[in-house]
Formats: C-alpha cells, sequence, structure tokens
C-alpha cells in the first residue's frame, strides 16, 4: 500500500523495509558538477535507492528506506557539501 501525506514523502511497505519516495528542494546548484556532486552525496547514504537531481528544476527525487535514514538525514547530507536543502513541497518528477 502507498500512502501519500500532505508536504511528506511517500511510502510503501515491503518484507519489513519502509521504502519512502521525496522530493528535495536544493539552493545554491550552477552546474552540471554541482548536480553530480550532490547525486553522489545522496548515493552514498544508507538506504539510499535512486536518486535524480534536477538542476533545471532545483530539486532532487530519492527513493530510500526510511527504517534506515530519515528526509532530514538527506536534507543534511547536501547541506554539508554546501547547498541549501529542504524537503520540496511537491515532488516534481527531476
Amino acid at each position: 500500500m502507498t500512502t501519500s501525506p500532505p508536504g511528506g514523502p511517500s511510502s510503501s511497505e515491503a518484507g519489513g523495509t519502509r521504502l519512502a519516495t521525496a522530493g528535495i528542494a536544493i539552493t545554491g546548484m550552477h552546474c552540471q558538477s554541482c548536480v553530480a556532486l550532490i547525486s553522489e552525496t545522496l548515493d552514498r547514504q544508507p538506504g539510499v535507492g535512486r536518486v535524480a537531481v534536477d538542476l533545471e528544476s532545483a530539486h532532487a527525487e530519492v527513493d530510500y528506506d526510511s527504517a534506515l535514514i530519515g528526509l532530514d538525514d538527506l536534507c543534511s547530507a547536501v547541506a554539508g557539501v554546501g547547498y541549501g536543502a529542504s524537503p520540496a513541497e511537491s515532488s516534481p518528477r527531476a
């Protein structure tokens, strides 16, 4: 079953794994090197599956195991490499 709380990540549970998809609004990206750094940073986080970062919309969409990592942790990881990051109000496709 998939749930989508307003303004929050959508999620589903399968075999004890809590899978979620969330959007992250990113500030400070200027080029494809920024996109690559943010993508690599998110991809290295525990429990992260698919990562899609879009320069034009300044948005990332991340599939992750919410039992291992939270949306705030993902935003903190992006902030840790020098960009602004916050949960996105809506999730445009990256």
